[in-house]
């Protein structure tokens, strides 16, 4: 069983990742049986893959505050943010909302910051827009309320069919990872389908994302260049090993 009634708190949390910095005193958290825990810092940045789909993947976790803030900076991540919520809906993307009425999808960072910090009262000395203070408001949007906001305003939810005029199929999806290309036949005509149809293109971009991950590892593709070094210095030196016993 665990302990009766209110306990003080033990263990530091915080939002950003790096708070614990040495290992904790312990902790008992039940009498029967009995357990105790221990708050240790976390595993350091992990390797996460080659050329562009590493560098996003590393772009996608600072955007949820996986990664610690000073890694990435904060105009990068919302140069990224901005393309993505453009993808996800192209004709009313999720921040319109955060722009002066009237404003339009732009595909421009600088123009949306200034928007951005005019809308928000975002003004310096000299009455210059602080745009890296609107980025950094830009991506606490999207980590406290944007993407739900996004989620549910993908091109499903949109009333006006868009399959009369020619352009690229649009993009649905929930975040960053779970999206697909949205043709007008696609398009379900009940809420069960609908469930239906979202519950089918997740399932397959897990399908998908599980067999990138298989073939990264049969490839060596989620190795960094230090392990290599590492592995082959590992190996050389058990080749002159092995060397020196047939003598």
């Amino acid at each position: 069983m665990g302990i009766k009634g209110r306990t003080p708190k033990a263990f530091q949390t915080g939002a950003q990742p790096g708070l614990t910095q040495a290992l904790s005193t312990r902790l008992k958290v039940s009498l029967e049986p009995l357990v105790y825990a221990f708050d240790t810092p976390g595993v350091m940045l992990p390797y996460l893959g080659r050329g562009e789909e590493g560098a996003e993947r590393g772009v996608k976790l600072a955007l949820i505050s996986g990664i610690k803030e000073g890694l990435y900076d904060m105009e990068a991540l919302a140069s990224y943010l901005l393309y993505r919520l453009n993808v996800l809906n192209p004709i009313s993307p999720a921040y319109l909302h955060l722009l002066p009425k009237g404003a339009v999808p732009t595909v421009d960072l600088q123009e949306f910051l200034e928007q951005l910090a005019r809308r928000m009262g975002m003004i310096m000395r000299g009455a210059e827009f602080d745009t890296a203070r609107a980025a950094a408001y830009f991506v606490r949007w999207w980590r406290e309320e944007g993407g739900l906001i996004a989620a549910t305003s993908s091109p499903l939810h949109l009333a006006e069919p868009f399959g009369s005029v020619i352009r690229p199929p649009p993009i649905q999806g929930w975040g960053f990872d779970f999206q697909w290309p949205l043709d007008a036949e696609d398009l379900p005509t009940t809420k069960k389908d609908e469930e239906k149809f979202v519950q089918g293109k997740m399932e397959t971009c897990i399908d998908d994302y599980l067999a990138a991950i298989e073939r990264e590892d049969n490839e060596e593709l989620n190795i960094s260049p230090t392990q290599i070094k590492k592995q082959q210095v590992k190996e050389e030196k058990l080749r002159r090993k092995q060397r020196q016993l047939k003598r």
